[in-house]
């Protein structure tokens, strides 16, 4: 029950952080289902790794950043937004449900009701643009 209510949770906190790219009303319900239930799949599948069977004396890269490197980060993520805001507006809702909310391309063909061809074609330019321009 606690993992439940932590996954719905995440999901209407991802809502509200990004309610200025998710679609009117119409396909909320749809992405609501969706989220939650590729949420719920993710979770399911981080909870099966194997990570108690990894030998205890194997070498682990630190999780600390200098802050050089959160400089960086911070930088080059500030620099992606800013050229994601650029890109035509279907284009980026496209781009954004599937890098952001981690939807197939058949899931967002379904809730903007285009094709799934539309949508990889709609992906490839975003992805094009973003590498020429960074």
């Amino acid at each position: 029950m606690a993992d439940a209510e932590e996954v719905v949770n995440d999901v209407f906190m991802a809502i509200w952080e990004r309610r200025a790219d998710i679609l009117a009303e119409d396909g909320l319900k749809s992405y609501l289902f969706r989220a939650v239930k590729n949420r719920c799949l993710n979770k399911i599948k981080r909870d099966r790794l194997p990570f108690d069977s990894m030998p205890t004396n194997m070498p682990v890269t630190s999780k600390d950043n200098t802050i050089l490197q959160n400089m960086v980060a911070r930088e080059t993520e500030t620099r992606l937004h800013a050229l994601i805001d650029r890109l035509p507006n279907k284009c980026k809702q496209v781009f954004l449900f599937s890098r952001k909310h981690e939807m197939s391309y058949k899931e967002i063909a379904d809730l903007m009701d285009i094709s799934p061809k539309t949508v990889e074609n709609q992906i490839g330019l975003a992805l094009k643009f973003l590498k020429e321009n960074f």
